[in-house]
């Protein structure tokens, strides 16, 4: 699996709350090219930062001819997401 490309992480990094942690990971399923993981404070509205997240990856995607999974999670659940 390639790394996931700067240039994305640094994206969703723009669009972040701060204190947000993006993760690349090194693993995807079959059929994905990349694999992130977005942890956020418990306050923030995770499913709005999800839509949000999601558009800029369809675009990356889209333009790059890629198929890229980003999850956001509460920071509470990192350690059971399997990151760290």
């Amino acid at each position: 699996m390639k790394p996931v490309p700067k240039e994305l992480v640094a994206r969703l990094a723009e669009m972040a709350p701060p204190g947000s942690e993006i993760i690349p990971l090194d693993w995807a399923y079959d059929g994905e090219d990349f694999n992130l993981a977005v942890f956020v404070d418990d306050k923030e509205e995770r499913r709005a930062l999800e839509d949000r997240f999601l558009d800029a990856v369809i675009d990356y995607d889209e333009t790059h001819e890629t198929f890229t999974i980003c999850m956001v999670w509460p920071k509470r659940a990192e350690a059971r997401a399997g990151v760290r």
